[in-house]
């Protein structure tokens, strides 16, 4: 192994949630996917689109829950460990998603408790600035901005030079939401950029330290849509 290689430390996952603004919980219905494509269909079609219109906030939420849903979380010795459909370190799973709308206040989704919340903004420049650097990399694109943000408490504490750990969790997020907004006939496009901002708009100060923003993805209606 490398000198830089993850290695266990032997601690538990102990972090409490992330203090977000005035969470509201949202009911956000489920919307008709596509049916009869196969997996591979659905890999052999996907495309990253850099055009593409405003979807409803239902399909962008069912692609962000079908991704981060949590089939089961462990008690006992596995507390704060969970099972997805997407792979992660030591089953920590600490990537947590924002989606920002025009439409409404920012969203993200609780995987403890399956449910949406609206959040209010603690810092609307910073939110602003979030905004105006998606459209520079896409132009294009109406749709929603989906954010990533990392909650690096339990990974450090339970992995030495975690880091790597945390950009592959990141990256194998990202692919899945790209697979999971294909497979339900949205346009979907990584922009290549962390969106620092979104961590500055909506967390306190003393979540700026261990909350990173790893990616940003548009999910919207694509041209043929």
């Amino acid at each position: 192994m490398s000198p830089t290689d993850p290695r266990p430390t032997g601690a538990k996952p102990a972090s409490a949630p992330l203090g977000w603004l005035e969470p509201r919980a949202l009911d956000l219905d489920s919307v008709p996917t596509n049916d009869g494509r196969t997996l591979t269909d659905v890999m052999r079609t996907r495309r990253s689109a850099r055009t593409m219109t405003a979807p409803p906030i239902e399909a962008v939420a069912q692609v962000v829950r079908k991704t981060l849903l949590a089939d089961f979380a462990g008690v006992g010795s596995n507390h704060g460990r969970k099972l997805k459909a997407v792979v992660s370190a030591g089953a920590l799973h600490p990537i947590q998603s924002v989606i920002v709308s025009g439409a409404c206040d920012p969203v993200i989704y609780d995987d403890d408790s399956d449910q949406f919340f609206s959040v209010q903004v603690r810092d609307d420049v910073r939110l602003q600035a979030f905004v105006e650097n998606c459209r520079t990399v896409l132009p294009d694109a109406g749709g929603c901005w989906v954010a990533l943000i990392a909650d690096c408490r339990d990974l450090s504490s339970l992995y030495t030079d975690h880091q790597s750990l945390l950009w592959r969790d990141a990256g194998a997020v990202i692919q899945m939401m790209a697979l999971v907004a294909e497979a339900h006939g949205l346009a979907f496009c990584p922009l290549g950029i962390l969106g620092t901002e979104i961590v500055e708009a909506l967390l306190t100060n003393h979540h700026h330290h261990h909350a990173v923003a790893v990616g940003v993805m548009a999910i919207g209606k694509g041209e043929a849509a």
